[in-house]
């Protein structure tokens, strides 16, 4: 009866589970997006029901609990639903954005939607009124219960559940979904109002997500904005276990294996496997991370998911204009002066963003060389660059000299990037960077979160480097090592343009099909590129941690990927240059400006009007000012 009770229990949460899933699916089969904002607007939601109904004494109003809810679900739901489908989708649609576009957008969606949060709500703990009545309902004498809130949970998915799916089996709305989806040209020509489908499908979509945000708040009682933003993403395993289609896969899988037997795991009365070497803290640590096993290991399996548009072809990139050899090199030039002078300007707290600004530009730029360079969509670059990182402090707390064990690090992050580049070989657009996203999650939750072999969240110390007998430990000195190590990552990935090898990535990025058919080696070529981006990214990750002198997980969260992702390709992930302006803009915008969040707002609505911008990124525009220029001085 015991267990009972605990599978009845987890039925409640992977009710929840299923409702998260069901979401991303809805909006995947009715859109074709996969919207990554999809957590940002549970949290949302979750927040404005705790402004309406959370105690007075913690900064709520302390309405009734039904009544804060509803006006959530309803004010962030369909609202914020037609809002997205109307300012950022629609003309994307219409403009032909490519996956990596909407993935953009849909990401630059879930950074403004967080930095609202953040602003209004800070990141303190509120504590959230329970939604439904408390209490115990007995249903073998004391032996079996459940509360009362975990059966209404239940009830209330069951009942959204069944509805969503009569919706798509049995109405003409379904009907004129499923044609959208299929092809939006034949069902316009047929008097379908795809505009219409559309925002039906994204308001119904965010309703769902909003919905999970205020179970999620009830349930747990407690709100950080981060804890939740990432319950949601975990859940992403469902709808990957869905094949991104089936409401009846969604269900099974959320209620079932996130629920059930996540649910049995937690409990350690139940010692499945009991010892204490490295087996048994890795099986106590896939506990809290069943998620994010399935997600992987779904990922794996599945050759293929039921993706459409860009997907099944090659994942359009913007291709790099060729400026004037003069602009070049004075661009080169004024870049060149404002990174060797910038530490003139600052004060030694100002030191510590120029470092880290510099780390990552050498992780940007590995984003450049796997996504702008060959085509490939990658989520998991922060992964990577933990990996590096957490390497070569290992590598030098044996005494290997830290430069050396940079190195070595980026070797080791590099060979990690070629075992990753193996699924790439038959997955492309949303598929390969759903994979990616789960290496970064797996690394994160089962290498640099474990006792055994980060030592946990006390971390690693990190020594700087000497070379040749001059000790860079001084903050001035390893800014100019950083400088340094850029310049040569910067040209490794410049050189990946050159000769035989740039014209098959590029042939690669524009079409698989075609490069096939010329007699281009795609396999050996995609492995390559993910061995040297991974390389890159894990020198740059060990830069970061040379930085703050310490090695820790939070630098390198799964999140951040998703962010860096963004900055890049709003910045130009096409271009070299790209990767140094999105490191100005990810770190130092915000140190010029004085203000905080000013970074985040700027890659938010850019990657949100990104198919508006001429270029598609803020280097396309200024190229395409400096053109309208020319022009107007040539009349």
């Amino acid at each position: 009866m015991f267990y009972l009770s605990l599978i009845l229990a987890g039925i409640a949460y992977g009710a929840v589970y299923s409702l998260a899933g069901m979401g991303l699916v809805l909006t995947y089969k009715a859109t074709g997006i996969f919207n990554f904002a999809h957590g940002a607007i549970a949290v949302l939601a979750a927040y404005v029901y705790f402004q309406m109904s959370g105690p007075t004494f913690d900064g709520g109003w302390g309405l009734p609990s039904p009544l804060g809810a509803l006006v959530a679900v309803i004010l962030v739901g369909p609202v914020l639903g037609a809002i997205l489908e109307a300012a950022v989708f629609r003309p994307l649609q219409r403009s032909g954005a490519s996956t990596i576009e909407k993935l953009v957008a849909t990401i630059g969606a879930f950074v403004l939607l967080l930095g609202i949060v953040v602003a209004i709500w800070t990141f303190r703990v509120r504590q959230v009124p329970v939604l439904f009545p408390e209490g115990v309902i007995h249903i073998s004498g004391d032996e079996l219960s459940i509360t009362t809130g975990n059966l209404c949970t239940v009830i209330l998915v069951a009942v959204l559940s069944a509805a969503i799916y009569y919706l798509f089996q049995k109405t003409d709305l379904g009907t004129d979904i499923r044609a959208v989806v299929d092809r939006r040209e034949l069902a316009e020509l047929a008097a379908v109002d795809a505009n219409q489908v559309s925002r039906v499908a994204w308001m119904m979509g965010t309703t769902l997500s909003a919905f999970t945000g205020v179970l999620l708040a009830s349930l747990y009682g407690n709100l950080t904005p981060f804890s939740l933003t990432l319950f949601v993403i975990e859940t992403f395993s469902i709808a990957v276990v869905a094949r991104l289609t089936s409401f009846p896969l969604a269900v099974a899988s959320g209620v079932g294996l996130l629920g059930i037997v996540q649910s049995l795991l937690k409990d350690n009365s139940l010692q499945l496997y009991s010892g204490t070497g490295v087996i048994g803290k890795t099986f106590n640590n896939l506990k809290p991370n069943l998620s994010v096993v399935i997600l992987f290991a779904a990922l794996l399996l599945y050759r293929h998911l039921d993706t459409s548009g860009d997907d099944d072809v090659s994942v359009r990139v913007p291709a790099p204009s060729r400026p004037r050899p003069g602009a070049m090199r004075a661009v080169t030039i004024v870049t060149v002066a404002f990174l060797v002078l910038l530490p003139l300007q600052l004060d030694l707290g100002g030191f510590q963003y120029a470092q880290q600004m510099i780390a990552l530009m050498v992780v940007f730029a590995s984003i450049v060389a796997v996504t702008g360079f060959s085509g490939q969509i990658t989520l998991g670059q922060a992964g990577f660059a933990g990996l590096g990182a957490f390497a070569a402090a290992r590598v030098a707390s044996f005494g290997v000299p830290v430069i050396f064990a940079m190195v070595a690090g980026g070797l080791i992050t590099m060979v990690a990037g070629v075992l990753v580049g193996y699924p790439a070989l038959k997955r492309r657009g949303l598929f390969l960077g759903l994979v990616t996203l789960s290496v970064g999650l797996l690394l994160s939750r089962f290498v640099f979160q474990s006792d055994q072999f980060a030592g946990g969240v006390n971390g690693l110390q990190v020594a700087r480097p000497a070379f040749l007998g001059i000790d860079l430990d001084s903050d001035m000195a390893f800014y100019y090592f950083e400088l340094v190590v850029l310049g040569f990552m910067l040209a490794l990935a410049r050189n990946l343009r050159s000769g035989r090898l740039g014209r098959a990535l590029s042939a690669m990025r524009d079409s698989e099909a075609g490069a096939r058919s010329v007699g281009i080696d795609l396999r050996s070529y995609k492995l390559f590129i993910f061995g040297v981006s991974a390389f890159m990214a894990g020198i740059g990750g060990a830069l970061f941690s040379q930085q703050a002198r310490s090695f820790s997980f939070i630098s390198f969260e799964p999140l951040y990927s998703l962010f860096w992702f963004a900055a890049v390709v709003v910045a130009g992930v096409s271009s070299v240059y790209g990767a140094v302006l999105a490191g100005f803009l990810y770190v130092l915008l915000d140190v010029i400006v004085g203000q905080d969040g000013v970074s985040q707002l700027v890659i938010g609505l850019s990657a949100l009007v990104l198919g508006l911008l001429p270029g598609r990124s803020i280097i396309g525009l200024a190229r395409h000012l400096a053109d309208r220029v020319d022009a107007d001085w040539a009349r």
